[in-house]
């Protein structure tokens, strides 16, 4: 584990001991939907781009009020992107899978209940697995792992189910940048999920 994502749980905890003591709400949340992304390789014209499944869970807590504030932090995997061409009659196809660790925070306005609109933004700690392979004439295949320091914004709306719980869809985009052996990956991914939230 990094220095930094070590620091970043520690904050974590800290303030949800915070937020225990000033009688805050936690909240717990999962999420399911659609990815749209691109990375950008170290060399001109080196990219991978399309769509794929992503998830989330989260975890925080929230101060009530006419906005209602919290901090959060979770997991998202942001899924697959891909490019395939053709060298030297060789089939070459990368692929790369971006999960991340995230830390941030978030506002909530019920303006007319059981309705909701939230916005949320932080700190995106992520790693990708790339792979590239060829097939054909020249039949080889190398894998590695960048990793690196972003950040993520969303917005939302939902329904609230009832006082603890709630359905909502939300939008988020997260920017990547990452590296691996001195090389530099960068890119977005923008997912839209359909979020279920508990709050206790």
């Amino acid at each position: 584990m990094s220095r930094k994502l070590a620091a970043a749980c520690i904050a974590a905890m800290a303030w949800a001991s915070a937020a225990h003591a000033q009688d805050a709400r936690f909240f717990v949340s999962g999420a399911l939907g659609a990815t749209d992304g691109r990375l950008d390789g170290p060399y001109a014209g080196d990219h991978r781009d399309g769509s794929d499944v992503a998830g989330a869970v989260r975890a925080g807590a929230i101060w009530q009020g006419p906005i209602a504030w919290g901090i959060e932090t979770g997991y998202v995997d942001l899924g697959k992107v891909s490019e395939q061409y053709i060298v030297n009659l060789a089939n070459v196809r990368n692929e790369a899978h971006t999960r991340g660790t995230l830390l941030g925070g978030n506002a909530t306005y019920r303006f007319d209940a059981p309705w909701y609109l939230c916005t949320r933004g932080g700190w995106l700690h992520s790693w990708t697995d790339l792979h590239a392979s060829a097939s054909g004439s020249y039949a080889t295949a190398a894998s590695t792992t960048a990793s690196g320091n972003g950040w993520y914004l969303g917005v939302g709306g939902g329904y609230d189910i009832s006082e603890r719980a709630s359905v909502g869809l939300h939008y988020d985009f997260y920017h990547l940048k990452a590296s691996s052996n001195g090389a530099d990956v960068s890119g977005h991914v923008g997912t839209l999920m359909v979020q279920l939230e508990y709050r206790y």
